[in-house]
């Protein structure tokens, strides 16, 4: 049974064998996701298909969720190394935005199995992962950031809202995974998103203050 608490710290790799090991299980788990969703990803087959031993999988990650976590991160890691090194697409700050996130939506529409699970796990909502989730959202706003800039820089609206245009995207995203919307509906959601970008470049007088408590809390 997963545990709702990871026993322990994942383990960072530091030599290049062990970063070997560590991608190796990251692209089989991607590849069984891809295939038959979060079910079919079981702790010992992910061991052994990636030929490490469960004791190294669980060192690195100690529970399922840091598996997912660490895709989703990979991901967006090599998105973020692919865009600076590609030169800033031409367009408006709102075209080039909305046609990269519709891209992502696309991508993720190839692989429906396994985009639901790393979503499910980057929604976890345990204390446990909010460390790595934030490094997800963080990554993943540096690469809407640099696609937005296309090499230069932002004014301060634009870089206020391109964080709400990003939750825009993650909510149509899981509205599709869930059945409540079609892929259609979920795209023009996006571009609705983008057309912030339109809006009059003035920031509110008003800065937004801290987010309400939840009444978990």
């Amino acid at each position: 049974m997963q545990h709702a608490v990871p026993p322990a710290e994942p383990a960072v790799p530091s030599t290049p064998a062990q970063h070997g090991r560590r991608d190796r299980i990251l692209e089989t788990a991607a590849a069984i996701l891809a295939a038959g969703g979060e079910d079919a990803l079981q702790m010992k087959e992910l061991a052994q298909r990636a030929d490490v031993s469960l004791a190294t999988l669980y060192r690195y990650f100690p529970a399922k969720d840091h598996v997912l976590l660490a895709i989703t991160l990979s991901r967006y890691e090599r998105a973020l190394a692919r865009v600076r090194q590609e030169p800033g697409r031409p367009g408006t700050v709102r075209e080039r935005v909305t046609a990269h996130l519709l891209r992502e939506f696309r991508a993720g529409q190839r692989e429906p199995l396994l985009t639901a699970a790393l979503s499910r796990a980057a929604s976890e909502t345990s204390r446990s992962y909010s460390a790595a989730i934030e490094q997800i959202e963080d990554t993943h706003l540096q690469v809407i950031r640099h696609v937005a800039a296309a090499g230069r820089r932002l004014t301060p609206w634009e870089d206020a809202v391109l964080p709400v245009i990003v939750d825009v995207f993650g909510a149509a995203s899981r509205r599709w995974l869930a059945g409540m919307s079609s892929p259609a509906r979920a795209r023009f959601e996006i571009r609705l998103g983008g057309r912030l970008l339109d809006l009059p470049d003035e920031m509110p007088d008003e800065e937004p203050g801290p987010a309400a408590p939840s009444a978990a809390s």
